[in-house]
């Protein structure tokens, strides 16, 4: 075989590529070791000669596609990597039918399970939140007081303290403004504010009365003694704290700072924190109320005659 030959050759296969290359090799060897000393003159150009055709063979060799190693008894269809049976047979198919169908069912009812348990304690937390309570405190006017005075009414509350040097201000002329642009619709049943002290040892009814004056006119200031004021704060989860007095025995109390707005059935509607606008917390005001009237079918006015209703049926008996 001649170099042009091998190389015009199609691709054989690897087996006989080697073969090809170790007796080209073998075969070079043996005519130069023979004819050394009878062809010297042509010994370089039949090493060129078979160094040429030990390549050529070689690139064959590398470029030949894998054969198949599998032993001549094996079938054709297995060698052919095709199979006559199924992969599954045909009666398991309704079995995985119905095991998805089964398992999709009880993904279904778990997720709706986990949904409707986070519905009710969203409604046991936020829907009903645990927010206001009985109370009993003294007014500005050395008065008794408790929950059931402003029964029939919807009430703004809000903690805070005589001595305070901005916040509370600020504040409180917020709510006046918002309460005054509800008093503005006549749509809505007047809001009734009140002010419950955080800080009772200096907070007199006569110092929270002249306080408040310059705030709302319809402002209701009450105080009372630290166990009063305390079992308030924890009814309308406040918290409040004594900052160390000074050289003038003077001190701050941090409170929180945010008012509640209560439903005449004297449960909690919602709340506005200290980033709310004064235009924010009477639009929030007017939604509650009109949900109110909605859901309840009555408003704080038929509310407050039921229960004026009900305390002189209970005089005259």
């Amino acid at each position: 075989i001649t170099l042009k030959e091998a190389r015009g050759r199609k691709p054989v296969s690897g087996d006989m590529a080697s073969s090809i290359c170790s007796m080209t090799r073998r075969v070079g060897a043996c005519s130069m070791g023979a004819s050394s000393r009878l062809f010297t003159p042509l010994r370089p150009a039949a090493a060129c000669a078979f160094s040429s055709l030990s390549r050529s063979a070689g690139r064959v060799a590398r470029t030949a596609p894998p054969t198949s190693t599998l032993p001549a008894t094996v079938p054709a269809r297995f060698a052919s990597g095709k199979s006559d049976k199924p992969l599954f047979p045909l009666y398991s198919i309704p079995v995985f039918l119905v095991g998805g169908a089964a398992m999709v069912y009880f993904i279904q009812s778990k997720v709706e399970q986990v949904a409707e348990e986070e519905v009710r304690q969203h409604q046991v937390s936020v829907g009903k939140a645990l927010i206001g309570g009985p109370f009993e405190l003294m007014d500005m006017n050395g008065e008794t007081v408790t929950e059931k005075n402003f029964e029939g009414d919807f009430v703004l509350v809000y903690f805070g303290f005589t001595n305070c040097p901005d916040v509370c201000p600020d504040q409180l002329d917020k709510l006046s403004e918002a309460i005054t642009a509800i008093d503005k619709d006549h749509r809505y049943p007047n809001i009734q504010p009140v002010f419950i002290t955080v800080d009772p040892d200096r907070d007199t009814p006569e110092g929270i009365k002249q306080y408040l004056s310059e705030f709302h006119p319809r402002f209701v200031g009450l105080t009372g003694t630290k166990e009063q004021v305390d079992k308030c704060c924890k009814e309308y989860r406040v918290y409040y704290s004594m900052s160390p007095k000074d050289a003038d025995n003077d001190y701050i109390v941090d409170h929180t700072i945010i008012c509640y707005l209560i439903g005449p059935d004297g449960q909690f509607l919602d709340y506005f924190g200290q980033n709310r606008t004064a235009v924010e917390i009477a639009e929030g005001m007017g939604r509650n109320i009109n949900k109110f009237v909605l859901e309840n079918g009555h408003n704080g006015e038929k509310l407050r005659r039921n229960r004026q209703s009900a305390a002189k049926k209970e005089l005259e008996k």
